[in-house]
């Protein structure tokens, strides 16, 4: 009987010291948990990119807007030269792909909105006289004025492609009143043929 109570009383030690035993459970909860880690840190990465993306086109449709805004008369190659700071503007993100236009919008007494002059980069310019009525928000439309439009457009591709797949299309349209003159004329790199 004695022998019997050691033996029970041995066994129900070492029970004891192997449920004390939690040395694998960090183990086990860290491989249960590292996937569910992995794909936050991924997506928060991914996410913050596309964020950053977005953000730089804005500060790029804003500064393009308001080199124009800024003008009173430009030629074809001042434009151009604006479209050119586009690397810098996103940088350290690709331009591939990036396309962006500006127009000098006047305003009827009617508030319909038609393009005096556009031009783009990597797109295709509005047509003169073209109605732009619906894209130009009503708060904006005061008669017998002119305002610039700034409209750039990417697609954003994340590196790895797993939280968000496929690509993103972002896109950024900003309005700027002319400030030192009432219009912003764009002549020819010639100097003449100005349309305002």
């Amino acid at each position: 009987m004695l022998q019997t109570a050691r033996r029970l009383s041995l066994a129900l030690r070492r029970l004891g010291r192997f449920a004390r035993q939690d040395g694998g459970m960090a183990a086990v909860e860290f491989s249960l948990i590292l996937p569910i880690l992995v794909v936050l840190w991924l997506g928060g990465v991914e996410v913050t990119q596309a964020l950053s993306v977005d953000r730089r086109l804005n500060n790029l449709a804003a500064s393009v807007g308001d080199l124009v805004a800024r003008s009173k008369t430009l030629i074809y190659s001042d434009v151009d030269k604006i479209f050119d700071i586009a690397p810098g503007a996103l940088f350290p993100y690709s331009t591939s792909g990036l396309q962006m236009r500006v127009s000098a919008v006047n305003i009827d007494a009617g508030q319909n909105a038609t393009v005096a002059w556009s031009r783009a980069d990597g797109m295709t310019a509005y047509a003169t006289s073209a109605s732009v009525t619906s894209v130009v928000p009503l708060t904006l439309r005061v008669a017998n004025t002119q305002i610039i439009m700034a409209e750039v457009y990417t697609t954003y591709t994340p590196a790895v492609g797993y939280v968000i797949t496929g690509a993103m299309n972002l896109d950024d349209r900003l309005f700027f009143v002319p400030r030192l003159s009432d219009t912003v004329k764009l002549c020819d790199n010639g100097g003449a043929n100005c349309t305002s």
